[in-house]
């Protein structure tokens, strides 16, 4: 299932006013607020969070007022229509919090049991990767293209943080990092951004919720790249823990997949 051309670019005009007002949001609060409290997962939440996706939820409302909403901060809003929008208001809390640029927006589409959007929106840093088709995702406005590395020994790598594996998965993870030619930690969404942009080639992590990975499956497939879990699986809809695989090839996928299962 696709959707059409002028669907696509109903939908790209609609979510880029959306963010366009969000990030005026995210950017009040950025580097001005200190206090926080803690949900039931430890993870920090701030006023910016429960704005921006109130913010987001409203406008969804009063332009397509029977889809559906799914959210990080909310209750979900269900009806029967077959769209499903899902809402990650602030990605990175903590990056945010301790006043680094690297935090985004994500928000993805859902058309009965196909994904037909996904956004990533970095205000901060002026960077917004969007795909509401199914070979393309634009930066700002301009196409791009995962590099094609083919090798792991080239690849440079990135994950958020190798800390919440557990021993397993961290032996997994370990045996791909040794394999590759560089590694980076931290930035969250922002890294596949950068690999949809041919500047980070595999991603490795740990993401929690439908909200925080259906996003990036878009941005990250429109622009020639591929994820799937750590077995090579292709992700769904309703997860609730997910150990997720990005790659800008398919080779080089197929070669990390394999140090993950500890076959190479």
């Amino acid at each position: 299932m696709t959707i059409d051309k002028d669907k696509s670019t109903e939908f790209t005009n609609f979510i880029n006013s959306v963010l366009d007002d969000s990030g005026e949001i995210a950017l009040k609060y950025f580097r001005q607020i200190r206090n926080l409290s803690l949900k039931g997962d430890l993870s920090p939440v701030t006023l910016a969070d429960q704005e921006i996706e109130k913010l987001i939820r409203s406008r969804i409302n009063e332009v397509y007022p029977d889809h559906n909403i799914k959210g990080e901060e909310y209750d979900d809003h269900l009806s029967s229509s077959e769209f499903t929008w899902y809402i990650d208001p602030i990605d990175g809390t903590r990056s945010f919090i301790a006043g680094k640029y690297d935090f985004g927006t994500l928000i993805a589409l859902r058309k009965s049991d196909v994904l037909i959007g996904g956004v990533i929106d970095c205000p901060a840093l002026e960077e917004r990767w969007l795909s509401f088709s199914s070979n393309e995702t634009l930066v700002n406005g301009k196409r791009v293209n995962c590099k094609p590395v083919k090798k792991l020994e080239n690849a440079v790598m990135a994950t958020t943080s190798s800390h919440e594996f557990g021993y397993q998965k961290w032996r997994a993870y370990q045996a791909l990092e040794k394999s590759v030619k560089v590694t980076t930690t931290g930035s969250d969404c922002y890294n596949y951004g950068l690999l949809a942009s041919g500047y980070i080639d595999i991603v490795a992590e740990r993401l929690t919720a439908p909200h925080d990975y259906l996003p990036l499956i878009k941005v990250v497939e429109g622009a020639g790249g591929i994820i799937t879990d750590w077995e090579g699986n292709k992700l769904k809809f309703e997860d609730s823990l997910v150990y997720v695989l990005a790659s800008a090839s398919t080779e080089l996928h197929n070669l990390a997949l394999k140090k993950l299962k500890g076959i190479e």
